[in-house]
């Protein structure tokens, strides 16, 4: 079917399961930003935008999937985009935890996208990032160095909404980085970043009693948010934040995720917002992306 038709069935199949949790929600808050700013939420529609790279995306939304203990702003965030492909039309889905200690969700985000692709087609979801996969990128994590160009550029990213994802070594023991990064998240209130909890209850941010290995040696997970004029509170940028062990020293690996769905060409936005933060923090060399941040999917 045409991106404009599969948009159409895609909005009715997830206003049709709300008694299962699944809901359609709007690009920001449409009352909140109409009463402070003088654009509304952001539209789905991208059409007139004629975007031909990476694809030609033509509808972007947003969804959520509530579960019994954590639902409304803390439930998981579901992310759509249609692009045009042939004579038909793909539909790229994205389900992301909201709180920061869902780790090990035993597959849950793939079920909630294959259990919505069952309502929409017979045919199987592709897994293309996460849902099991490693991480991806256009080319060896270990080569992509951020550039002045990289930083500036109005990349679309997934087509979903703009994210990035880098990681900054250091020297020093994992709790001795996690510390550091809270008394910076804390004391950058004036530039809009926070530290916040992972929902309620919250699942705490010391994964050492784990003893996690693999896929590496993570100690700490949480989470923090920045908030810009136009979209902050509830609509501000999601930063989630790992800390795993590396040799004699530890790497922070930090996670920008633009709220709103409508984030789309940014100009490298989630990338200055952590390589910002790294400087506050104090690194001697600036964070390696590792995914978004001017890198495709």
């Amino acid at each position: 079917m045409d991106p404009a038709t599969a948009y159409s069935h895609t909005l009715d199949v997830l206003k049709g399961l709300q008694d299962v949790g699944y809901s359609y929600v709007t690009g920001g808050d449409p009352e909140h930003d109409h009463v402070l700013f003088d654009e509304p939420h952001a539209g789905d529609d991208l059409r007139h935008f004629n975007i031909t790279q990476p694809k030609p995306f033509k509808f972007l939304f947003q969804g959520r999937h509530d579960a019994p203990k954590y639902k409304g702003p803390n439930g998981d965030i579901l992310n759509f985009a249609i692009y045009e492909s042939g004579s038909g039309s793909v539909l790229r889905m994205f389900s992301i935890s909201r709180i920061h200690g869902a780790l090990g969700d035993h597959g849950q985000n793939y079920k909630t996208l294959h259990f919505l692709s069952d309502k929409l087609t017979s045919k199987e979801p592709t897994p293309v990032y996460g849902c099991g996969l490693p991480i991806a990128s256009a080319a060896p994590p270990s080569t992509q160095r951020a550039s002045e160009s990289l930083r500036s550029l109005p990349f679309h990213s997934s087509g979903l909404r703009q994210a990035g994802m880098a990681e900054l070594d250091f020297s020093h023991y994992p709790q001795t980085v996690y510390h550091h990064a809270l008394d910076v998240l804390k004391s950058l209130k004036d530039h809009g970043y926070s530290y916040i909890t992972g929902g309620d209850p919250n699942p705490g941010d010391d994964l050492r009693h784990y003893n996690i290995e693999k896929p590496k040696n993570f100690q700490f997970i949480f989470q923090g948010r920045h908030d810009s004029p136009k979209y902050s509170g509830p609509n501000a940028d999601i930063l989630d934040f790992t800390i795993y062990k590396k040799g004699s020293g530890s790497v922070l690996r930090m996670f920008s995720i633009s709220r709103i769905h409508g984030a789309l060409g940014d100009a490298g936005q989630n990338y200055k917002t952590l390589a910002f933060m790294a400087d506050m923090m104090g690194a001697s060399k600036k964070p390696v992306p590792k995914y978004g941040c001017g890198l495709t999917l």
